[in-house]
């Protein structure tokens, strides 16, 4: 019957039973590259605290050379790798700003040569409980951070950083070597069309072993570094400023550049890397580069992070020093030449 206010009868349409149940919004996680990029974050507020501290700190001084005088030609191999150093590197922002530019975002060596970056400042781990490897103080230097680090076991002098080397260690030479094998690979992958990823992976651990021995043989014997202390075992050249541990060629040479270098290899659709899974979810359209940066970086310091936990403990039983260290190399670190004993070891 219609009411005679003129008023429409309630159809109900619209409402609901206080029986039914009411839809409540889902959470949706956050895509993988997010969740790396924050633990990426983490590890950057890490290396911002450990360089500002050092920055400031009255460790931010050049590590002299020493009594012993450096060999000319030496000095003139180091000189020379910091201009071709600076240079590079310059180059390398140019060319990056200029590929930003054209393509309309980041390149992906762009983001594997700045995560690399953000792991710079685990370098001084290999020396974290005792002095095992020394640069030559007559890199341009200020010093090391290694003091700064948490967890690191106080012993006296450390080992200099040479900045401009390790600074073109991570934005010219390792993206060029990326970028070369990368070529190599895809050209080898076009003559050999059933050669798939184990077989590339397996070639190349067992050529950058080769490369990295032999690189790092050359390059000792012209002064620029050395293994002050290595397990006799697993090394050769043993009681000579030239020794060289050969599972620093296995683990780091060999398996960590590999394994990186696959991340770049190996890349997704789109020219992405693994690390970046889930980027099509992200809301922001500025600023994607750099939380892919986060993320890669993220993976390589944890990477990076376990291989010097297990360098340490094998340097441990490092047994074998040379007896006669030039004071360049030495620095007066504790263990080495005629130096104290390093306390908490010996």
């Amino acid at each position: 019957m219609s009411s005679s206010l003129g008023e429409k009868p309630d159809s109900g349409v619209g409402q609901f039973s206080p029986e039914e149940p009411v839809a409540e919004p889902v959470a949706k996680d956050s895509p993988p590259i997010v969740w790396l990029a924050r633990l990426g974050a983490v590890f950057l507020a890490i290396q911002a605290y450990v360089y500002i501290r050092w920055i400031f700190s009255d460790s931010f001084t050049p590590i002299p050379t020493g009594p012993d005088a450096v060999p000319t030609h030496t000095l003139v191999i180091i000189r020379a790798s910091e201009v071709i150093c600076v240079v590079g590197v310059i180059a390398s922002i140019v060319w990056l700003v200029h590929r930003t530019r054209k393509d309309g975002r980041f390149p992906t060596i762009g983001v594997f040569m700045f995560g690399w970056l953000l792991t710079c400042w685990q370098d001084v781990g290999v020396n974290a409980v005792r002095p095992v490897f020394s640069y030559n103080s007559a890199f341009l230097n200020m010093g090391t951070w290694g003091e700064f680090v948490p967890g690191w076991v106080s012993k006296g002098p450390e080992t200099p950083a040479p900045i401009l080397y390790e600074l073109a260690d991570y934005m010219l030479f390792l993206p060029l070597a990326v970028v070369g094998i990368d070529k190599a690979v895809r050209a080898a992958r076009t003559r050999w069309p059933r050669l798939n990823k184990a077989g590339i992976i397996v070639a190349l651990l067992v050529i950058f072993f080769v490369l990295d021995t032999f690189t790092e043989q050359v390059l000792q014997r012209q002064g620029l570094w050395s293994y002050l202390r290595v397990d006799g075992t697993w090394s050769i050249f043993t009681g000579s400023v030239n020794q060289f541990p050969l599972y620093e060629g296995i683990f780091f040479g060999s398996v960590i550049m590999v394994v990186s270098m696959s991340f770049y290899l190996f890349r997704r659709d789109g020219d992405q890397l693994i690390t970046d899974a889930g980027i099509e979810r992200l809301k922001i359209t500025r600023g994607v580069g750099f939380v892919r940066v986060l993320a890669f970086s993220a993976v390589m310091n944890v990477i990076l992070a376990v291989f010097f936990l297990g360098f340490n403990l094998v340097n441990m039983h490092a047994d074998v020093a040379p007896a006669d260290v030039p004071s360049y190399l030495h620095q007066n670190m504790c263990g080495l030449a005629e130096n104290p004993p390093c306390p908490h070891i010996e």
